[in-house]
């Protein structure tokens, strides 16, 4: 009788106790698509089962590949943005009430009003938004995104761009470094100062800069920036750099003011290039909104009270759920968990845009920062790559012999395995704002499901 070979599947316990006696076991890995939950495997097979979906979703990933976002303003946001006027702050994340906006978005709402002179305090300003007298909006209701708190008021520096093969748009405010800075949630007169040096000294600059040569190309950038060892999210130090020397030789000569300002700024802000990549990314991903029945998840989005996602499929419909605390976090001394706000930004829609976790085996650093190692950071791409439906053909990772980034988040893989983007992100003190430390998000997978079942709906009701 020939040597007796044992397949298990699902429980590790089985296999471990075959091993134990000496078994020659092999283990599957296996687990009832979406937990075994009735509702959800009907909504997994409506929509694996629907030849639309996945048609619609080819068609959303050639679009991805296709997109060229450019960045082709820069400027106050008032002027650059349609809709953003009169008493109007924008904000991270899904709309929320002033009542239950966290602490830190609050502080930066209030810098911003001190900002645009309609309040001389903090006191001041809570009171008048309070009182409605400042409208609140997401950001991505004007086709904006920023980066932690979000803020964007008429007067801050921001960045335009378009996607100049499917002619989507997205805006994002400079980035204000590292401290004192609204989008760390912190509205004191220092961070009240910076804004006013990058929307009146070095914004004008890198706006001379793009009449004279033309726009910039995004997802250039971040493709050198990824074989230099940034993940375009957390770590954008080559990326600044690069963006840099790509325009300074037509501010020193059309804006030479604006050198010593800029370079002073960028010296000390490695995420300067940050929200230059969540505007050419936001424009991007706004080629793939309303195809119809496509499930690839289009936005990610949190406020630290809330965190939603949008597919594509269902465009302006957000599906929530309350923002978790960020996980395997590494604290700066003294903080932790009881000091921690939850998950907030809109710049996670880069990872949907085969940036940040996606990139994160290009990124060693990050890892280390994080407590890990390269193999670390690859396990993360490589789980990234579990939940989409391909690879970038621009952005490629050198330690993996230039392999694509994972491309086309599909909402079917993150509920099917229980799998969700990784997003490499900080994190801001529940109170008082400012950087505490950083981690890696994992999106809730409760909201994707929600929005699987409605697209799964909505495609029983609709033609076939």
């Amino acid at each position: 009788m020939g040597t007796l070979r044992i397949a298990t599947v699902g429980l590790d316990l089985m296999a471990e106790a075959l091993r134990a006696q000496d078994a020659d076991v092999t283990a599957v890995d296996w687990r009832p698509p979406g937990g075994g939950d009735p509702e959800v495997v009907r909504a997994l097979t409506a929509t694996y089962g629907d030849p639309r979906v996945g048609e619609a979703n080819a068609r959303a990933l050639a679009r991805l590949q296709e997109a060229r976002p450019m960045i082709v303003g820069a400027g106050p946001a008032g002027e650059l943005i349609p809709g953003l006027e009169g008493r109007m702050v924008l904000h991270a994340g899904p709309p929320v009430e002033w009542e239950r906006m966290c602490a830190p978005q609050r502080n930066a709402v209030t810098g911003a009003c001190i900002l645009e002179g309609w309040a001389s305090g903090p006191q001041e300003a809570a009171d008048l938004v309070a009182r409605g007298g400042v409208r609140l909006a997401p950001a991505h209701s004007l086709e904006a995104a920023g980066a932690m708190c979000g803020v964007i008021s008429p007067s801050m520096a921001c960045w335009a761009a378009r996607d100049e093969i499917g002619g989507g748009v997205g805006y994002s405010p400079f980035n204000d470094g590292p401290g004192d800075a609204f989008w760390l949630g912190v509205g004191s007169p220092e961070a009240i100062r910076r804004q006013r040096l990058m929307a009146d000294e070095v914004a004008p600059g890198f706006a001379a800069a793009l009449r004279a040569e033309g726009p910039i190309d995004a997802l250039a950038l971040c493709a050198q920036g990824i074989a230099m060892g940034d993940d375009c999210h957390m770590r954008h130090q080559a990326t600044t750099m690069l963006l840099l020397r790509q325009v300074l030789p037509a501010m020193a000569e059309h804006a030479p003011a604006a050198v010593l300002p800029t370079a002073r700024l960028l010296g000390g802000n490695g995420h300067f290039a940050l929200t230059v990549t969540i505007a050419a990314a936001r424009a991007a991903l706004a080629g793939i909104r309303g195809i119809p029945a496509s499930s690839l998840v289009v936005f990610i989005s949190r406020n630290g009270t809330d965190a939603a996602v949008q597919i594509a499929g269902l465009p302006d419909r957000w599906f929530t759920f309350p923002a978790p605390l960020v996980g395997d976090p590494l604290y700066r001394p003294g903080f932790s968990d009881d000091d921690a706000a939850p998950d907030i930004g809109d710049s996670a829609l880069v990872e949907c845009a085969g940036l940040g976790g996606a990139a994160s085996a290009a990124s060693p650093g990050v890892a280390a920062f994080l407590g890990g190692g390269l193999q670390d950071a690859i396990e993360r791409t490589r789980r990234m790559g579990d939940i989409c439906i391909g690879r970038s053909e621009r952005l490629r990772i050198p330690t993996l012999d230039g392999e694509g980034t994972p491309l086309g988040v599909d909402a079917r893989a993150c509920v099917d395995l229980g799998e969700t983007p990784l997003i490499n992100t900080g994190i801001l003190h529940r109170e008082d704002g400012g950087q505490i430390g950083a981690g890696i998000a994992v999106t809730p997978v409760e909201p994707i499901r929600d929005a699987l079942r409605a697209l799964a709906a909505h495609l029983e009701d609709g033609p076939r």
